[in-house]
């Protein structure tokens, strides 16, 4: 846990304007910390930053990355951090999403926002009714998340958006609030 911290700290120094933000990946330790998740899933890995951040609290992390460039990097933080209950999946998420046959108790979505609704749609069929799905960036992007807004507004999904780091939703099957 200790090193896992101690490369966080450096990816925070060295912090990439792609990376969620540090307040909101906090918010979600913090559900974390509380609701002791099993599985999770990230969908947008980029250096590894949330990633290590949720293996804090996860039994394991399964995250998937596109850019094999930049799954490389992902993987260094991961073996730098002594992380081993981090999954790295590389590959398109659409597709990826379709071959996963397990639940998830987190979601975490921060990928190509022009998919955002593609992405939401396939992993309702990942979670249980307890399932938490976040998703960042809704209110830097709301512009190319129009399709991702109109699909949960005719949806029967329950949301909220917080004005956390660039926008953070909290998404689920049931009342939250």
């Amino acid at each position: 846990m200790e090193n896992i911290i101690l490369v966080i700290n450096e990816l925070e120094l060295k912090r990439k304007e792609i990376n969620i933000s540090r307040e909101s990946i906090e918010f979600i330790s913090l559900i974390c910390k509380i609701l002791k998740p099993e599985n999770i899933l990230e969908i947008g890995t980029f250096n590894g930053y949330s990633s290590l951040w949720l293996a804090l609290f996860a039994k394991k992390v399964f995250t998937l990355e596109i850019d094999i460039f930049i799954a490389r990097i992902a993987k260094e933080n991961f073996k730098k951090a002594k992380c081993e209950n981090i999954k790295l999946i590389e590959g398109d998420a659409l597709e990826n999403l379709k071959k996963i046959n397990k639940k998830f108790d987190i979601i975490l979505i921060d990928a190509k926002k022009s998919e955002y609704k593609d992405y939401l749609n396939l992993v309702l069929n990942l979670i249980s009714e307890e399932s938490l799905i976040f998703v960042d960036n809704t209110i830097s992007h709301k512009e190319k998340l129009k399709e991702f807004f109109d699909y949960l507004k005719n949806s029967s999904l329950y949301y909220k958006e917080l004005n956390l780091g660039k926008g953070l939703m909290v998404i689920s099957n049931k009342v939250l609030f």
